[in-house]
């Protein structure tokens, strides 16, 4: 169920109207809530490790910042990523027994 008929994910509506459509046409279920911190990989997986590796360090420039990051990110073994995907089904499925309430960390 998609509950706004005109905004899928905040998308414009011509692109929440076509994105509905497809969506229909495969005859999957849109959960609620579309977005959630609790169910963002990058929130609850990626930017915990990434703020930590680059808490304590002073850069000079964004460029400096650009560069700790993009060096991290590339860093990590795929496993890492693969991990953060895995836990998003855990995730998932105590957001939904919680009726959409916020997982708790």
């Amino acid at each position: 169920m998609i509950h706004d008929p005109t905004i899928h994910d905040n998308a414009r509506s011509h692109i929440a109207a076509q994105a509905r459509a497809l969506l229909e046409s495969f005859g999957w279920e849109v959960l609620d809530p579309p977005y959630s911190p609790d169910l963002a990989p990058s929130d609850f997986h990626l930017f915990r490790h990434l703020k930590h590796h680059l808490g304590g360090n002073h850069y000079n420039d964004d460029e400096d910042v650009e560069t700790a990051v993009t060096s991290w990110l590339s860093e990590q073994a795929a496993g890492f990523y693969e991990e953060g995907i895995q836990n998003l089904v855990v995730r998932y499925d105590k957001c939904l027994n919680k009726l959409g309430s916020f997982v708790e960390k």
